[in-house]
């Protein structure tokens, strides 16, 4: 048997609720929370060991909805995320669960360009930085989607058409557990080039 869940036990409505010590205090995180709720519907588990699931959206939830449902479950020890775009409200919400204790360090690779197309965004994030030393920011050329999140019995891999922006809609989404595939893409955190 699974050390995460078991396959015969039927979901029930308590299995959909976040474990948290304290109540969330962003718009932005309850939403999501929302929205994990109805990812649950559809996942009800995280995957196991060698499993991916195949997903895509008709919804609104971008790839950062993903966390705050393997928080449920785990502590993230380090989360990595590249992106394209990212919305100051998702940072605001990582900062939360870091300071909830939901994710213990954080490394995000930006695309550079963000730094001109919105440099508000830019300036808080590496003021979140200079204040938190377990938040780690890159910048690259950079138009991956892939978010890592290492816990004590996981490595899980979030791939997909979606960014950490709130834009997303119709997206496509590869959710899995496997370690080799986690080590082949962390190489887009340890070798891509700064800029």
């Amino acid at each position: 048997m699974s050390r995460f869940f078991d396959l015969n036990k039927k979901p029930s409505a308590n299995d959909a609720e976040p474990k948290q010590t304290k109540p969330f205090e962003t718009k932005f995180l309850l939403n999501h929370y929302e929205k994990v709720k109805n990812l649950n519907k559809d996942l009800e588990r995280l995957p196991s060991e060698g499993e991916q699931f195949w997903l895509q959206s008709d919804t609104q939830f971008n790839a950062f909805t993903f966390i705050p449902f393997i928080t449920q479950y785990e502590t993230i020890e380090h989360l990595y995320a590249s992106t394209y775009s990212i919305a100051i409200r998702v940072v605001d919400s990582l900062i939360e669960l870091h300071e909830n204790g939901k994710i213990d360090q954080i490394t995000l690779l930006i695309s550079d360009s963000l730094k001109q197309r919105n440099p508000k965004t830019i300036d808080k994030i590496l003021a979140y930085a200079n204040h938190y030393p377990n938040l780690h920011i890159k910048f690259a050329w950079n138009h991956s989607k892939v978010a890592l999140a290492k816990t004590a019995f996981g490595h899980y891999i979030i791939e997909g058409s979606g960014n950490w922006s709130e834009n997303a809609h119709y997206e496509q989404y590869t959710f899995t557990n496997l370690q080799d595939a986690f080590n082949f893409r962390m190489k887009l955190f340890t070798e891509t080039i700064e800029r």
